[in-house]
């Protein structure tokens, strides 16, 4: 590999990079999470950098220079997705449990509406395999996340008052490992095994199996709750990158290994200082996975979704995306006797989707259950509801902020 092509890629990285926390700040600075800011920035100059004429594509970004950004931006998506499934064990862990019958409806109301606003345009979105059932499937379970990490920013950003932010946080656990787990499903029933080797099999599972019992075990013998150095990092990254790898030898995307990883990791061995300085490692490595998703997306896709049958979707989606979250603090609220502010406001937290609908988006694009036209769609609607959400919790809410108790709202890693 030529030494100027690696170096052109290096400056490509470091102009991504650079920009992205410029962006993420001056997005913090007008009351947003600085996550928004990442995914507007990577999307942006993906979109830019795609649309340019081949010269210029050429100078900026070679063969070599692509490779490099698609390969950190996976990097990235792994590291964040591993925090993601230690951060949903946590809470389920720590939040107070609320019975089933109170989190089915709060689970299925989003996923239902959300595959029924998809079906009239399942033909419109749907993947190479061209199965529409797939799509609406698929986009029903990816519009009914909340972004669990991005939620608890944003309840300690407005200092929501108890008891919604351990109600939202019990619903968006429930909502995001329910969502993880049928995409799982989904994308095994439509992986055709037998392209795969049975040594390939047998290795997958076997990694598998030692990602979710051996290396708990170890990592516990070798590592003690106060020993958090840069030693226990580096085995938390290669944990989250050794799962990754099992699913891919599987023929699955590596995110669903990832989090698996997060899941299976020793509860209570990862404390917040271990856990910050991995998410630190992500914040860097996620803005190319922003970058490379944009690139793969063709111009003709853009163009379509500014065609009056793409906006029609596009504001249908929205729409069942926005109302579905309100029906669930609506549904959640009545549970409880809450008044039907204090239910708004819920539905409202409930309705940010950030960086774990583009992760489940970006699983579903890669794994050909849905086509560029579904992922670009997805993208737009995750920046909006993200967006949106600190601006009408703050319009629906005419109380004086107040305090939230501590125990409310959990530590949480920056990144996600």
């Amino acid at each position: 590999m030529p030494l100027g092509s690696v170096l052109q890629a290096l400056m490509v990285l470091s102009a991504v990079l650079a920009g992205s926390v410029l962006v993420g700040t001056l997005f913090r600075r007008i009351k947003q999470p600085a996550v928004v800011g990442v995914i507007f920035f990577g999307l942006l100059i993906g979109t830019v950098l795609s649309a340019s004429p081949p010269s210029i594509q050429s100078a900026l970004l070679s063969p070599t220079a692509k490779s490099l950004i698609e390969a950190v931006g996976q990097a990235g998506l792994l590291l964040l997705l591993f925090l993601v499934g230690i951060e949903l064990r946590t809470y389920s862990k720590s939040s107070k449990q609320a019975p089933l019958w109170q989190l089915v409806p709060c689970v299925a109301i989003p996923i239902v509406v959300c595959a029924a606003a998809t079906l009239p345009f399942a033909n419109q979105l749907v993947g190479p395999d061209h199965n529409p059932v797939h799509v609406w499937m698929f986009v029903g379970i990816a519009l009914s996340v909340t972004a669990v990490p991005v939620l608890v920013l944003i309840i300690k950003d407005l200092t929501v008052p108890a008891p919604i932010p351990g109600v939202a946080l019990r619903i968006a656990v429930a909502t995001d490992a329910t969502a993880w787990a049928l995409v799982t499903a989904l994308i095994l029933v439509t992986t055709d095994l037998s392209t795969i080797s049975v040594t390939a099999i047998c290795v997958g599972v076997a990694l598998l199996l030692v990602v979710m019992f051996v290396l708990p075990r170890l990592l516990q013998r070798w590592y003690k709750p106060t020993q958090h150095g840069a030693p226990f990092v580096i085995a938390m990254l290669a944990y989250a990158l050794v799962g990754g790898a099992a699913t891919q030898v599987l023929g699955i995307h590596p995110a669903i290994g990832a989090v698996i990883a997060g899941l299976f990791f020793p509860a209570g061995l990862a404390n917040e200082a271990s856990q910050r300085a991995l998410a630190i490692v992500a914040d860097m490595l996620i803005p190319a996975f922003f970058v490379s998703s944009a690139l793969s997306v063709p111009l003709q896709v853009l163009a379509d979704l500014c065609q009056w049958t793409g906006l029609l979707c596009l504001l249908t989606l929205t729409t069942a995306a926005f109302g579905s979250k309100i029906a669930v603090g609506l549904v959640s609220g009545r549970m409880q006797r809450w008044p039907l502010k204090k239910s708004a406001e819920l539905g409202v937290l409930l309705n940010c989707r950030g960086v774990t609908e583009l992760a489940i988006a970006s699983v579903g694009l890669q794994s050909h259950l849905i086509g560029p036209y579904a992922f670009a769609m997805l993208c737009a609607l995750a920046i909006v509801t993200t967006a949106v959400t600190a601006p009408l919790y703050t319009a629906i809410n005419s109380r004086p902020r107040v305090s939230t108790p501590r125990e409310e709202v959990p530590e949480v890693a920056r990144a996600a």
